[in-house]
């Protein structure tokens, strides 16, 4: 009876031997290529990250004709951009795509109406208006330098035909300033250039 327990113990061994063998490889294998995992899901988030900084600053959105500014440049539908391809253009989002990656982004709710908590460029125009077509780049780098100091709108009155007589729109491009409490300082019409605007707001007692 004791013979036979002891044969069945030894049998079992390489089996354990073996378990513990696979266990040891496992955890070698991970040890090696767990830094290599993680720079990798390092990079993949870092990509995503930047991904989502694609500054969009207008939607000027029709269902046969959709556009967007993406980084001061009009785009369409499966227009491609430095490598991102423009999904989709929706009323108030835009789909993009990467490397196989794809995500959303909206319109800032800071776009919306003129009081807020900063004062506001309020830009009137068109992108069928060759000046106006002029000013977005210039809208965009202004965004861009001076977050946090002013925001930027822009209504298209060729796709919301309302704004222009809410506005007083007689001829396009128009900018108009506003305080942070909605009030107008200022209004300009025609091409206007960074330097002007600038100018502009610190006649109006805003020094950036």
């Amino acid at each position: 009876m004791q013979q036979h327990k002891e044969n069945k113990n030894t049998k079992s061994s390489p089996h354990i031997l073996l378990l513990a063998f696979a266990v040891v490889i496992a955890a070698g294998t991970a040890y090696h290529f767990w830094p290599k995992l993680k720079s990798f899901r390092q990079t993949a988030k870092a990509e995503v990250v930047s991904q989502k900084e694609v500054s969009l600053t207008g939607i000027f959105y029709t269902e046969d004709n959709p556009r967007a500014i993406v980084d001061g440049q009009i785009v369409r539908e499966n227009d491609l951009l430095d490598g991102i391809k423009v999904l989709k253009i929706l009323r108030d989002k835009v789909e993009f795509e990467k490397s196989g990656r794809s995500w959303t982004q909206s319109m800032p709710a800071a776009e919306q109406g003129v009081s807020s908590a900063l004062p506001v460029l309020l830009e009137l125009g068109s992108p069928k208006c060759p000046p106006c077509r002029k000013m977005m780049p210039i809208l965009d780098r202004l965004k861009a330098d001076y977050s946090g100091k002013f925001r930027i709108r822009h209504i298209d009155v060729w796709q919301n035909k309302d704004a222009g007589a809410e506005y007083g729109v007689k001829k396009i491009p128009t900018q108009i300033f506003y305080d942070k409490n909605g009030t107008e300082l200022y209004r300009h019409i025609g091409f206007y250039s960074k330097k002007e605007i600038l100018a502009a707001w610190k006649s109006l007692g805003y020094k950036f």
